[in-house]
């Protein structure tokens, strides 16, 4: 069948137009972002503190929601979690717990308004684990886990590589950047930002959408796709082999920005 020809607006005139709304953009989330800790009128000192533990039992989920900080987890190899946390703070030291209960654990913490702080967590948990972030201002890295991710990002990157299991992904000033994904649904936003994952194996649904940056995605090229784009000021580039009637789909939109989806390295 014929293949779903994309529509392209693209312009030197409009390219430079979005050259500074995106640059205007990001500038602003960075500044956003190099502010959000500095607001403190303590004089304290700056003090650390770091921490690892083990957590035994049937987990099932992992649910970390963070104020402030990077957050890794990794699957390993055993049926244990374990977790290293670190905390950078100035003044009152931050509120963190974890609680495990019906199979879930959470990890929770909090820093004191206007207080500069940040709390870091590198997790190992098992493959399978199902994994929810909630994380206001920090980098989400998550590699080698089979299980559903679920991660939303307020200001940073989330970087997701080796996964299997479907991926949701949203960050609202920051990029979400993927490699060796075999996951066979994931969703990802952005606002402001870009989008850039590689699948190495054959997805069934993939959404990609950004208000403000480019998305980029390269998928195996063995297949076909069904391919829906959109870009309102921007270049849109497909080098895959489309056919609306593909059983595959790939969405990709962006109000300023451009599309590109290509065939994975092999």
């Amino acid at each position: 069948m014929a293949a779903r020809r994309p529509t392209e607006r693209c312009g030197s005139s409009a390219h430079r137009a979005q050259r500074r709304t995106v640059g205007a953009f990001l500038a602003a989330a960075a500044t956003v972002s190099a502010l959000a800790g500095c607001h403190s009128s303590s004089t304290a000192t700056t003090q650390t503190d770091s921490r690892s533990y083990s957590v035994r039992g049937h987990v099932r989920t992992l649910v970390v929601t963070a104020h402030v900080g990077d957050v890794r987890v990794t699957a390993g190899n055993g049926v244990e979690i374990s977790v290293t946390q670190h905390d950078v703070f100035r003044g009152p030291a931050p509120t963190i717990r974890h609680r495990l209960a019906a199979g879930t654990l959470s990890l929770t913490s909090h820093c004191a308004v206007h207080e500069v702080c940040s709390v870091s967590y590198a997790i190992t948990v098992p493959r399978a684990t199902t994994v929810r972030i909630s994380d206001d201002l920090g980098t989400v890295r998550l590699s080698a886990l089979t299980g559903q991710v679920i991660v939303t990002v307020n200001a940073g990157q989330i970087d997701l590589s080796s996964l299997s299991g479907p991926v949701e992904a949203t960050t609202k000033a920051g990029s979400i950047i993927g490699q060796h994904l075999s996951s066979a649904h994931a969703t990802l936003r952005v606002s402001t930002g870009e989008i850039d994952v590689a699948f190495s194996a054959t997805p069934a649904a993939v959404s990609a959408i950004t208000d403000i940056g480019a998305v980029i995605l390269r998928v195996p090229s063995n297949v076909s796709y069904d391919v829906v784009t959109s870009a309102t000021v921007g270049h849109i580039a497909v080098r895959v082999t489309q056919d609306t009637a593909a059983p595959r789909t790939i969405t990709a939109t962006t109000k300023i920005g451009s599309i590109t989806i290509e065939p994975a390295a092999s």
